[in-house]
């Protein structure tokens, strides 16, 4: 009976490993990291500048809300100018693989850009192996006028004292009888 289990034909596994390792960035995965795009918009509404950084997820095809309001405060600020964020986008292109041939030949359509409307978590669909490095998150920052920057310090309330006499005499009253 042993001789028997010894002399299977297993190469039929061997043959289906190969084929399936040819075919292995058309499954999809867990999105670990996406690309930030960060697009700085003048005063004349013109891109001023445009930067691209990687940015690793802490939980698989999930940013967090802390997550966006840290991307936010470091970005806000760039060559000592302040802007203030006009808007998010997400990038997220999920596609099944029997789609993917539709998806070359023909011009896609806006399906996969979406608006991010509130500043919370912002979670990504699993996407196939080969499209992960399209996975992005934009955001477009506009810059603020100097006329408002100096408004709001011009603002500040000033300390006001007030002067009591501490010593002060209270006199009793007596009533008579």
């Amino acid at each position: 009976m042993e001789n028997y289990y010894n002399n299977l034909d297993d190469e039929w596994i061997n043959n289906f490993d190969k084929i399936d390792n040819l075919y292995k960035d058309f499954y999809k995965d867990d999105i670990y990291y996406i690309h930030l795009r960060i697009l700085y918009i003048n005063r004349n509404n013109e891109i001023d500048k445009i930067k691209n950084e990687r940015f690793l997820m802490t939980k698989p095809n999930n940013i967090t809300r802390e997550e966006i309001i840290g991307i936010l405060k470091k970005k806000s600020i760039d060559d000592k100018k302040r802007y203030t964020l006009l808007s998010i986008l997400k990038y997220n292109i999920n596609l099944e693989p029997d789609e993917i041939n539709n998806y070359i030949k023909k011009n896609y359509n806006n399906k996969y850009l979406t608006v991010i409307k509130n500043i919370d978590t912002i979670t990504f669909e699993k996407s196939i192996n080969m499209f992960h490095d399209l996975n992005d998150i934009i955001f477009i920052f506009y810059e603020k006028s100097s006329e408002l920057i100096k408004k709001v310090s011009n603002n500040s309330s000033k300390k006001i004292y007030l002067n009591f006499n501490t010593k002060k005499k209270t006199i009793k009253k007596r009533y008579k009888d």
